[in-house]
């Protein structure tokens, strides 16, 4: 047995700067709990890289993951350190971290999705289809499967695997939504119509008990951020700050609460603040990815449309599965003029599960713009069925079959409209458009 300075030297324990002060009172006591036992024990090292990771201490966690591991091998501790690095944006090191595991799914599919995010369609496709075939059950790798068949413009294979996973009971508005998607993309708009109809809502939660036992050492960061998520996605900033920035003050580099926060004061108008936010959490986390983006809306909002795009771009470099990225450069481009682009990023954030109807309402506008009424036609449809009172769509769809030689019938539509949508701009608009089609027949 080596001398215990021997094994010392052997694993010098590496320098981890954690300001406990600035965490809550239960969470900084469990760290330094841990800390004081986590000398050259493997399994002490990666509870207290738990702790980290499980209050947005990604750095600290990486470090202890990797000394845990110098210390003893372990398919679990290298499962959380790939977790933690993709976290910072490092798919490439994520994905090594990994490889090596055996007999837990989770670790193939999730190479997947972070092939996925690095963009590279063909290596992604493959961990799915691994993942497919070690567990014939795994919902998450085939909804990455089918996701992978939409991008790569292979509609009818994506419908075989999500009826299969319907099939096997996954009744998940998501899957409905990929479905629709699949469908529209095969022409069968019917039936795609029907689908897009139902509201849908982001992906489900994954079964990964390794994960959850790491976020069960969660000491009130967890449940303090998942209440101010639930805030803002209920349109309530005002209710999201006072959390946030209690959450800052415990968590100072902690990317997610910082490009939140900064999502809040852009809601509440208070630019300066919000850039300034971004600009600390992009110093600390320079490939996290949400933070570009946040930065292109403040820009956007501050009416630089140029610097904007390249934050946007810079996002979907990290990035190129943020759906949220595409569709602010189709919005911009759109803004611009340069057509081709708009339609691309518009197509592509729809593509990637983006369900919001006023994306698929521009790109309809794009396509009108560019002399494809068929293709605006389908679009402002399929935004009517979902919600029918946009009169944006009901203008589009209007001009639309006028241009398709029916103005008559586009007139009729568009009487109604008038009476349930009186001194609507847009419908007004849209009577004069038709009129003149009209009369160049």
């Amino acid at each position: 047995m080596l001398p215990l300075l021997l094994v010392l030297c052997l694993h010098a324990q590496p320098t981890i700067e954690v300001d406990v002060a600035q965490l809550a009172p239960e969470a900084s006591s469990a760290i330094v709990a841990q800390q004081r036992k986590a000398t050259i024990s493997a399994n002490e090292w990666h509870i207290l890289a738990m702790l980290y990771h499980a209050h947005g201490l990604e750095d600290a966690a990486i470090q202890a993951y990797e000394y845990s591991l110098e210390l003893a091998p372990n398919p679990k501790v290298k499962y959380l350190l790939g977790i933690a690095l993709a976290r910072t944006g490092a798919y490439e090191r994520a994905i090594e971290s990994v490889e090596t595991i055996n007999g837990y799914t989770p670790a193939i599919w999730r190479r997947g999705y972070w092939h996925m995010d690095l963009g590279e369609p063909d290596k992604a496709i493959s961990f799915f289809q691994s993942a497919i075939e070690e567990e014939p059950t795994c919902v998450s790798a085939m909804i990455g499967l089918a996701r992978i068949y939409l991008v790569t413009n292979k509609p009818e294979e994506a419908i075989v695997v999500l009826d299969d996973i319907i099939s096997r009971g996954g009744t998940h508005p998501y899957v409905t939504f990929l479905l629709g998607t699949a469908h529209c993309r095969a022409g069968n708009h019917d039936v795609a119509t029907k689908l897009l109809a139902a509201k849908t809502i982001g992906p489900p939660r994954w079964a990964d008990p390794w994960l959850e036992e790491m976020r069960a050492h969660s000491k009130g960061y967890a449940a303090d951020f998942e209440r101010a998520m639930a805030f803002i996605d209920k349109g309530n900033p005002t209710a999201a700050i006072g959390i946030l920035q209690s959450l800052q003050k415990r968590y100072p580099k902690n990317s997610a609460v910082l490009n939140n926060l900064a999502t809040v004061y852009l809601q509440l108008r208070n630019i300066k603040l919000a850039e300034e936010t971004l600009k600390k959490s992009m110093r600390l986390s320079p490939k996290y990815a949400p933070s570009q983006l946040s930065m292109a809306y403040v820009l956007h909002a501050k009416g630089d449309v140029d610097l904007a795009l390249a934050y946007a771009n810079k996002a979907i470099q990290l990035q190129p599965s943020m759906s949220a990225a595409h569709a602010l450069i189709g919005e911009l481009s759109f803004q611009k003029g340069a057509m081709p682009d708009a339609i691309a990023h518009f197509s592509k954030a729809i593509e990637l599960g983006n369900s919001n109807p006023n994306l698929r309402e521009m790109l309809g506008m794009v396509m009108l713009n560019t002399g494809k009424p068929i293709e605006a036609l389908r679009h402002f449809e399929l935004v009517l069925q979902t919600t029918p009172e946009s009169t944006g769509s009901i203008s589009g769809q209007c001009i639309s079959i006028a241009l398709l030689g029916n103005p008559d019938k586009a007139l009729r539509i568009l009487g109604k409209a008038k009476i349930d949508f009186p001194n609507d701009p847009r419908i007004a608009g849209a009577w004069q458009s038709v009129l003149r089609i009209k009369g160049r027949k």
